[in-house]
């Protein structure tokens, strides 16, 4: 499978039944024997977390098998419209620029959590469905890993899982974003940023629990005012 950011999260956390939930990057270039792996695995519903531009830019041709809902997880009114900010990146950018750019990426971990449609409709749908689903979004680390962190603690994950998992999306940056650094013209000092801000990093993913508990008294006050979960349901379906 062409996928450099997918796992199920049955791997990640044995408690979850497996075939039931993934992450990812997005499928571009999927072929054939991509798009048949994936349904083999279980998978009838697919996730997009990126905005109408995102996929105006760089979209993909979903398999007529699957069902595939593009559900932006971005918050415009919160001046959070999308992530793809090192296409704005030159190699006459400076380091300072370069983090300036990508400097609602740090602000986002601290939005996203709340007030999420994309997450609403996420948690809904894993009540409705009995299939396997696939959630991702452009590169499937950071609006992917913070709807995952979620799903992992709802489910009683420890703290030290739920951080690798998220972690564990730096050897997809390293494997496939650093080649194509190496291979640019860009200055050393952009390449190095670039390759910083394009990674994850344990404050951000720490950023977004320290929100939630700021606001609320416990994860579970979070997670049942948020999302109105039925939680009997979703423990029975998804948890071993």
């Amino acid at each position: 499978m062409r996928f450099s950011n997918f796992r199920d999260l049955h791997d990640v956390y044995p408690k979850i039944r497996e075939k039931k939930l993934f992450r990812s990057e997005a499928p571009f270039d999927f072929q054939k024997e991509d798009w048949d792996e994936l349904y083999n695995l279980g998978v009838r519903t697919i996730i997009d977390f990126r905005s109408d531009s995102e996929r105006e830019e760089d979209n993909y041709v979903c398999d007529p098998r699957f069902t595939r809902h593009n559900w932006c997880c971005l918050m415009p009114e919160t001046g959070i419209n999308d992530f793809y900010f090192p296409r704005l990146v030159t190699k006459q950018s400076s380091t300072e620029e370069i983090i300036g750019l990508s400097s609602f990426i740090v602000n986002g971990y601290k939005v996203i959590p709340f007030s999420n449609t994309a997450y609403q409709n996420m948690f809904s749908l894993m009540e409705t469905t009995d299939d396997g689903i696939l959630f991702h979004c452009g590169g499937g680390k950071d609006r992917t890993g913070i709807f995952a962190a979620l799903v992992l603690s709802l489910f009683g994950c420890d703290k030290q899982t739920i951080f690798d998992d998220y972690l564990k999306s730096n050897e997809s940056v390293k494997n496939h974003l650093m080649p194509k650094l190496l291979q640019s013209d860009y200055p050393q000092p952009v390449k190095d940023t670039l390759m910083y801000v394009c990674s994850v990093h344990t404050e951000l993913l720490e950023s977004s629990f320290e929100a939630i508990l700021q606001k609320y008294d416990s994860l579970e006050e979070y997670f049942d005012s948020e999302y109105k979960l039925n939680r009997d349901l979703l423990f029975k379906k998804y948890v071993i």
